[in-house]
């Protein structure tokens, strides 16, 4: 798989990925004790998913269960492991490309529409919020996931930010928090803030958002978040 190839064109700031969000919530914890000289974790994590020593080995990994052997750095492994495929071998889609568009290029700050939805989100009131199953603290949690879940606020390093061809992965979410995401996106939990700077803003970014999860749920799928300077 070519990861130039992902993107055609101009890339976007910000890409949504369908991945295999359970094989990631799996990966991370090995490759993180495998980049401490540990590499038992990494191979259990090969020995209960043979897909992905068949995938590995496709691309000409020799021995996928050494992590030591595998030239490519983390983000690059982790991506290519876990990224969702169609039979042609190309990176599954999600919806029909409008909304991914819209969420890639959100003009405002540092182009991430998940960024300013964390910041310009308040609770909804009392009254509201009670008949929603999952509050604002919960969508917060979800979008603080897919926004930073593999960045130095929760890894305390930016490995994953840094890879082969500029790959930076920021975040994911697994299937089922997919799925909790959109709901609670598109329930009655939160409100926008009084001082939202964009007329509208948070009304198309989460609807943009809302569309894209919903393509992902429709696939039992989870997704990656990807950054491009």
């Amino acid at each position: 798989m070519d990861l130039e190839g992902l993107d055609s064109g101009t890339s976007p700031f910000i890409t949504l990925d369908a991945c295999d969000g359970d094989l990631v919530r799996s990966m991370i914890p090995a490759l993180e004790a495998a980049a401490e000289g540990d590499n038992g974790p990494w191979a259990q994590v090969l020995g209960e998913h043979p897909s992905m020593v068949e995938r590995l080995h496709g691309q000409g990994i020799e021995n996928p269960t050494d992590r030591s052997s595998i030239s490519w750095d983390d983000p690059t492994l982790l991506f290519t492991a876990s990224i969702m495929l169609t039979t042609e071998g190309k990176a599954l889609p999600l919806g029909d490309g409008k909304a991914r568009e819209r969420i890639g290029r959100f003009p405002f700050g540092d182009g991430s529409p998940i960024t300013y939805m964390i910041d310009y989100m308040r609770p909804n009131s009392q009254r509201a919020a009670l008949t929603q199953r999952i509050d604002m603290e919960q969508i917060q949690d979800l979008l603080h996931r897919l926004n930073h879940a593999l960045s130095d606020q929760h890894l305390g390093h930016t490995r994953y930010n840094n890879g082969k061809a500029g790959l930076d992965i920021r975040g994911y979410l697994t299937a089922e928090e997919v799925r909790t995401l959109r709901l609670g996106l598109a329930g009655r939990g939160w409100s926008v803030t009084a001082d939202e700077p964009i007329d509208g803003g948070m009304r198309d970014a989460s609807k943009n958002l809302i569309a894209v999860l919903r393509a992902a749920e429709r696939r039992d799928v989870g997704v990656f978040l990807r950054s491009h300077s």
